[in-house]
């Protein structure tokens, strides 16, 4: 009986493991998120503009222990004085993003840090 009971388990296992891959091999990425939410409109991930810093340039000048709950408030509500004159615009002026969806795009900005 335990084997059986074994292989019935694996096999679960292996189609749940199946259908989140699936799931989340057509789920959008970061990049295309940013997209969406026109952060890319200001914004690159490597070069500065003048109008924004680059993804890589926040993320070598912030730190994840302490300032990632900031800049999770950054992407919400967006703001000033935190680079330079620079003002981010305010929600109502650009696309709605959610809190999960911040907190998505600030870990992949830390994950450029070189």
């Amino acid at each position: 009986m335990k084997p059986k009971l074994l292989s019935v388990t694996l096999a679960g296992t292996l189609c749940l493991g199946s259908f989140s891959a699936l799931a989340d091999s057509h789920g959008m990425t970061t990049m295309q998120l940013a997209e969406e939410k026109k952060c890319m409109a200001c914004h690159t991930t490597s070069e500065e503009l003048p109008r924004a810093p680059s993804f890589t340039s926040i993320a070598q000048r912030y730190t994840m222990e302490d300032d990632y709950d900031r800049l999770v408030k950054v992407v919400l509500t967006g703001g000033e004085d935190h680079w330079g004159s620079a003002k981010m615009p305010e929600m109502d002026a650009r696309a709605e993003v959610s809190q999960k969806e911040a907190e998505k795009l600030v870990k992949w900005i830390f994950d450029m840090k070189e």
